[in-house]
Formats: structure tokens, sequence, C-alpha cells
């Protein structure tokens, strides 16, 4: 059945996007696909809005594929059980023909309908397939890579809205995060080279590559390649006062050498110093999502998350992922091994890679990912 709308061949398309960075990131695949199939609209920009939480919103700044962005304040006035109703009675207000949905949950199903919006995409999960009118079901984490089973919704969309996909022309060549070309980091052009570290985990420790093996990696590289490696992430300052970061710290003292920005950077800020650097390494994370989606060599390492759905994006990316772990993916916020997978990537292993990736600039896309 073809989605009728009020507009004549223009619908109105409503992308409520995932929650975590990462998963917003490789959210733009999908809003590219709906972006070009344009809908029979002059302006590419009249029926697609995006939701999305106050955070995430800046890197869609002044983006042309949207005619609006909303914020979705979960912490805010649409938290708590209030919220979901005030959250539905705001989307209704935006008079959606079809929402595709993002987050898993069951809340955001009910969001969809309560909303009213008359056809609603998302997979069968967390027993919210009553909600769904448009539903499919779910393949499962590591069976196809998240951005891929994300776009596979918009198609279920453009077939239901003009009975196929639409056959695109020529590659997409607009930016996926038009939000992150402005420069607002002063003082960063001048001096050694410009590294990006990303540290920590938001989701859970299991996800973060060790701190001795973090700092192991540090003082190897500045020492090795004279470098500015910039640690970015979220919480208090990474290096501290702890002995092994006053080490570091003092070892490394005068222009090539680290600077931790933990805590302490916006998300504007973050894009800036991700576009200046030569190279990103970091965990499974939304900054290693961010650093690929810019064009940044990017080396991602991976332990209890599964490479398969959702390795960065790129050409020019690599996956590290330790060997003999027959516990990993297992998705868990904390490790409860009494080996953990991410103590086997050695410090060597890691930077070896990098400069095999900085070194790979002429090989063909396709070779840069590596296990």
């Amino acid at each position: 059945m073809m989605i009728p709308t009020e507009q004549h061949g223009a619908p109105r398309i409503l992308l409520l996007a995932p929650n975590w960075l990462g998963d917003v990131v490789m959210t733009t695949p999908l809003l590219s696909l709906l972006s070009r199939a344009r809908f029979g609209a002059r302006d590419v920009r009249a029926g697609i809005f995006l939701a999305v939480r106050p955070a995430w919103s800046p890197l869609f700044d002044a983006d042309p594929r949207l005619a609006a962005v909303f914020p979705v304040e979960r912490s805010g006035r649409h938290g708590g059980l209030a919220g979901v109703w005030r959250l539905a009675r705001e989307l209704r207000e935006l008079k959606a023909d079809a929402i595709v949905i993002g987050p898993p949950s069951l809340r955001a199903g009910l969001v969809s309908r309560l909303a009213g919006i008359p056809q609603r995409f998302g997979y069968r999960t967390d027993g919210r397939g009553l909600f769904l009118n448009a539903g499919l079901d779910f393949p499962g984490r590591g069976h196809g890579h998240y951005s891929d089973q994300l776009v596979a919704l918009g198609r279920a969309l453009l077939v239901r809205l003009r009975g196929r996909v639409p056959d695109f022309s020529g590659p997409d060549t607009g930016p996926l995060l038009p939000g992150c070309a402005r420069q607002v980091v002063p003082g960063w052009d001048e001096g050694p080279p410009v590294w990006a570290l990303g540290v920590g985990a938001t989701y859970g420790g299991a996800k973060a590559w060790p701190r001795a093996k973090v700092l192991e990696f540090i003082a190897t590289t500045v020492k090795r390649h004279r470098v500015r490696l910039v640690l970015l992430g979220e919480g208090p300052a990474y290096l501290g006062e702890s002995s092994g970061g006053l080490m570091v710290r003092r070892e490394l003292a005068g222009d090539a050498g680290v600077v931790d920005l933990v805590g302490r950077t916006s998300l504007p800020q973050v894009c800036d110093l991700l576009g200046r650097s030569r190279v990103f390494v970091g965990n499974d994370s939304g900054l290693m999502h961010l650093a690929a989606a810019m064009g940044t060599p990017t080396v991602g390492l991976f332990g209890s998350s599964d490479p398969n759905w959702t390795a960065p994006l790129g050409d020019r990316t690599r996956v590290l992922k330790p060997d003999g772990f027959a516990c990993s993916p297992c998705f868990r916020p904390e490790c409860n091994q009494a080996q953990f997978c991410l103590d086997a990537l050695a410090a060597d292993g890691v930077l070896a890679a990098v400069e095999d990736l900085l070194e790979s600039r002429t090989q063909p896309p396709g070779k840069e990912r590596a296990t």
C-alpha cells in the first residue's frame, strides 16, 4: 500500500535518531538515502525532519537535507511518563506521514503510536511490535552492520512510498555531518602534527582499552613520532594526578607531547580537533564513529563489541580485535572474566596498525580494514 500524503508527492518523513553519539553518526547513510530519494519535491528539505538529542544536534546545523531539527530532551521536558505524552503531542504537530524509528526501545515505539503518525517503521524489539504497523524483524546484533540495518528501514519506507527503491546515479558527494565543517578551536595550525586518542567509554569499562596500555601507547607514540597526542573523552582529566599520568606529563614536556582534553571540549570543538588530526585511535565509541565519518584515518579497538555490527565506516579505517577470546563479543558494560580481552592489545601492535594505515594512502578502497 502506498503512503497517501497531502503534499502531492512530498510526504513529511520524521527520522527519530538513536540515543548514543556513535549510533547517531551511523544513521547518516539512512538520512542520505532518504534525502536522495527527494520524494518528488523540488526541495529535498521539504519533507525530512530529524528528532535528536540536543547534545548531538550541532552535527546537523544548516543541514541541507533537513527541513528542521527537533530536540528530544529525555533529561528534561520529555523525561518520565509525562514526557512520553508531551513528546508524542509535540511530534504530532509535525504532521508527519511516516516515521523511521532509530532507538530500539518500547518507549520510542509507544511515542510514535501516540503521536498518531500513520506509518511507523522500525524493528520489532522490546515488545513494541504492536505499535509498529510497518515493522521489520530485527536480524540481531552482528548480523549485518548497524548502518545497513537502519538503511533497510529506509528502503522499506521507500518501497511503501513509491513501490520501489529509486535508482541513484553517481555517488552521494554531500557532507555526512555538515555541522562539523566549522573551525572553532584556535591555535592548532602551528606546531607538531596532531593525533587524537579516544580514552574511556561511556557504555562501560569493558569497551575501554586498559589505562596501562594507553599510557604506554602515549609515551611510545610521542617519542617515536614527535606528535601532539590529544586525549578526548568524557569525565575527569584522564592523566590527572596518578603516578602514571604525572610520569607521562613530565617525560613528554615540550611542543611534542600529550594534551589532556578529556571532559573539556564541546561537540563542535571535538569535531574541529578530529578534522585537524592526522589519525584517530580509540575503542568502539561515538568518537571513533565521528572521526571516521569526517574522513580522519581511524583505528578502532574492539573487545566486548562486534566490529561486524559497529565497525567505523569509511575507506581509511582499521579494526583491531584480540584473538582467542570465546566470550567476545559479550556486549557487557563490564568484563566478568578472569582475563580482559583488551589487555591482549599491546601498545606496540596498535601503533604499528596506525603507522601502516598512515602509509597506505594509495591503497584502493576496501583494503583498509583489518582484524
